[in-house]
């Protein structure tokens, strides 16, 4: 007996939620890891925190665009740019030069500079008064970024701009989680037997 089913799905994925949750998980990590001395790791738990946090940041700003602007939404502008009119969109009178879209815009040019490596070449020679710690010169410039208090900013200016765009927005908490369901209905079998 063959039987022939109507499968129907629905589905709302938003993976800003994933991304913060990530983001959230290391920041925990690396806090926990310095507060207790066990030091093995940190910086990169700190790297995990701070990519997923500029994904999250770009998830939660798609996020809010496509539910104010819907098909009007530039999906492959960049994320100043799509801040920016949010920020005309919603009336929002916040400013790149103070948190928390300065700490966006940090926090982006770090995703940046790890999204796309580039060799860094460095060759000088200099002349010294006092002896230099030799190992700081092998620090990469976006390095300096991996630190606690850097990592702990970025997650709650990313907390920060949320609220704001989802109050401007007039969005609830509730309408930015995934949600769905399925139904399966019975259509019938080979025998022709009606389904109930």
């Amino acid at each position: 007996m063959t039987k022939k089913y109507e499968v129907r799905t629905t589905a709302e994925r938003f993976i800003h939620n994933e991304l913060s949750t990530c983001a959230w998980h290391f920041q925990g990590v690396a806090n926990n890891k310095i507060e207790t001395g066990e030091r093995e790791g940190c910086a990169l738990d700190m790297m995990a925190a701070l990519v997923f946090c500029a994904f999250s940041v770009e998830a939660k700003v798609n996020f809010i665009g496509w539910k104010t602007l819907q098909d009007g939404w530039p999906e492959r502008a960049n994320l100043r740019e799509k801040i920016d009119l949010l920020k005309k969109t919603l009336g929002l009178e916040i400013d790149w030069s103070q948190r928390p879209l300065q700490t966006i815009a940090q926090l982006k040019r770090f995703r940046d500079t790890l999204a796309h490596g580039k060799p860094e070449i460095v060759d000088e020679t200099k002349v010294t008064d006092v002896e230099p710690e030799v190992w700081d010169a092998l620090q990469a410039q976006w390095e300096k970024s991996v630190q606690q208090d850097f990592m702990n900013r970025c997650r709650e200016d990313e907390d920060k701009l949320w609220e704001v765009l989802l109050s401007a927005a007039g969005i609830e908490l509730h309408e930015t989680l995934t949600s769905g369901g399925h139904s399966l209905t019975l259509l019938g079998s080979s025998e022709g037997r009606p389904s109930v």
